[in-house]
C-alpha cells in the first residue's frame, strides 16, 4: 500500500491506465515562466483586428508590422509581468476557453513571438 492524501490506495498494475486526479494534473502542469515585450511597439485597433508595429528600430519595415487577432491582442496585454498560469486563468475566463486548449493556444502563439524576437522570458522574481 502507498499513501496518497487521506485514502491508502494500491500501487497500480503495469501496464494498466491510470486516471490523474484534477488537482494534481493542474499543479504538474504550472508554468511560471514571465515574458515581456522587446522593444517598443504600439498595438492599434483596425477593424476586428490590431495591428502591432514597433516604435523605434524595425519602424520603416513592412515585415515588422504585426497583425493579431482580439485574442492575440488581449494575450499580449497580459504579458506584462504575469506568469504564463495567470495569462492561461485570464484568457480562459474572459473566453470562456477550457485551461488545456487555452494553454496550448498561448503556448503557441508565445513561441511565434518568441521566434520574432517579440518577446524574451525575464528571470522569475526571487521567493515566487
Amino acid at each position: 500500500m502507498c499513501r496518497y492524501g487521506v485514502e491508502d490506495m494500491e500501487l497500480p498494475v503495469a501496464g494498466s491506465h491510470v486516471t490523474m486526479p484534477e488537482g494534481l494534473r493542474r499543479h504538474l502542469t504550472m508554468d511560471k515562466r514571465v515574458f515581456k515585450h522587446r522593444g517598443e511597439f504600439a498595438l492599434r485597433q483596425v477593424g476586428s483586428e490590431s495591428i502591432l508595429v514597433p516604435i523605434k528600430n524595425r519602424v520603416g519595415e513592412l515585415d515588422s508590422v504585426y497583425v493579431f487577432t482580439p485574442v492575440a491582442a488581449r494575450i499580449w496585454s497580459l504579458l506584462d509581468g504575469r506568469d504564463i498560469d495567470a495569462v492561461v486563468e485570464a484568457i480562459g475566463q474572459e473566453y470562456d476557453v477550457d485551461e488545456g486548449a487555452a494553454r496550448t493556444d498561448i503556448g503557441e502563439l508565445l513561441d511565434s513571438l518568441e521566434a520574432a524576437d517579440l518577446i524574451g522570458e525575464v528571470a522569475a522574481k526571487l521567493g515566487e
